[in-house]
């Protein structure tokens, strides 16, 4: 046989084994390989529902994030966030509003222990503003928490003001009492002394005497009437009469200040509804008033006239007039323009006239006039 032969017949079978065997191995690795794209698939399917997750998860992060800044943003309170090397990472507006150049400064006093609360205070001495600032602990960060309690500290000094011009009213009344009584006395002593035989040289000395009692009378009754909360009885009078007992009752102060005093008063039998004593005080102190501004020589006229349903009385003096932006404030109790001046008289005027359902205003004419309107009946 054939050597060749022989040899190709005994190759045939390895030849079928090695085909048998790339078979088997070609088909486990198809296996293999579908294994695998199933693997890759549930993986991809895995990754998908993962990435869909996280975009969520980021989505809502975001959201929290721009809710969170919307709220810092909207504080009344200002923010500010330190990181751990203290610098600023963020600064809200109000904070900035708060501060203002002013931050630096304010970061440089702050201290930095967790939950401490401080107040500064900040801007010019115009417009000073007291700040609270409470600091919180973040991690790896410090949060500091900026409050205005400007108007709280404003509201305190004010009741701590109203408690003192109580205490300083009640003491005032207290004593203005305790005076009226021998004032009185010396009024109606002083009264029976011009009765009586005199001199001309005592008779000038009592009379400064009356100027003296009555001027300091007029300041007590101020006292007691601008601390008054009740209406004083009214009942129908001639204004005119009590206009010229009120006239005379103010003569020895006007010439003690050399000062002429001119009426000029048409009247007839007009009535009001009105207090004798209350009118008189608002003469005496309107008086007062102008003796106070207008220089020795000078004059002080009263006028009084019936105008319709209403008795107007013009009262005017012949000093300097009263400054423009004052007009408006002459008649609030505690302002003056004089330094011996307490502020009360055009303040206790206006409460006792519109009391009478009457109505005053101040204007310059040739010097001030005061002007008042009280209805006839």
């Amino acid at each position: 046989m054939n050597t060749a032969l022989v040899a190709g017949l005994k190759a045939e079978p390895m030849l079928a084994d090695a085909f048998a065997a790339f078979t088997a191995a070609a088909g486990r690795l198809e296996g293999s390989y579908h294994q695998l794209q199933g693997e890759v698939s549930r993986l991809r399917e895995e990754l998908e529902e993962r990435n869909a997750a996280l975009g969520l998860s980021l989505a809502e992060n975001e959201r929290m994030r721009m809710g969170l800044s919307r709220i810092l943003e909207a504080l009344p309170s200002g923010v500010i966030v330190l990181d751990g090397n203290g610098r600023v990472s963020f600064v809200n507006p109000e904070a900035k509003r708060l501060l203002g150049d002013e931050l630096l400064t304010l970061l440089t006093r702050v201290g930095r222990k967790p939950n401490e609360e401080q107040e500064f205070c900040v801007g010019a001495e115009s417009k000073k503003r007291w700040l609270v600032v409470r600091t919180a602990a973040g991690k790896n960060e410090l949060v500091l928490i900026v409050r205005d309690v400007t108007a709280q500290r404003e509201m305190e000094r004010e009741r701590e003001e109203a408690r003192r011009l109580i205490a300083l009213a009640e003491m005032s009344s207290v004593l203005a009492h305790e005076i009226r009584n021998p004032l009185g006395s010396m009024e109606l002593l002083s009264g029976l002394l011009m009765t009586s035989d005199l001199g001309s040289e005592q008779r000038k000395w009592v009379e400064h005497l009356q100027a003296g009692v009555r001027s300091l009378s007029a300041t007590v009754n101020n006292v007691l009437r601008v601390h008054t909360l009740g209406v004083s009885s009214l009942a129908p009078l001639q204004i005119g009469a009590v206009l010229r007992s009120a006239v005379r009752f103010i003569a020895p102060l006007a010439d003690q200040n050399g000062i002429k005093v001119w009426t000029d008063m048409e009247l007839c039998d007009a009535e009001i509804n009105g207090n004798a004593g209350e009118l008189q005080q608002v003469i005496l102190n309107l008086a007062l008033n102008a003796f106070r501004h207008t220089t020795e020589g000078g004059q002080v006229k009263i006028r009084a006239r019936v105008e319709e349903r209403t008795v107007a009385i013009a009262f005017s003096d012949s000093g300097s007039g009263i400054p423009e932006e004052d007009l408006e404030k002459i008649f609030e109790a505690g302002f003056s323009t004089k330094n011996d001046s307490p502020g009360l008289g055009l303040a206790v005027c206006r409460k006792i006239v519109q009391q009478h359902g009457g109505t005053i205003a101040a204007r310059n004419q040739n010097g001030a006039t005061i002007r008042m309107e009280f209805p006839i009946l």
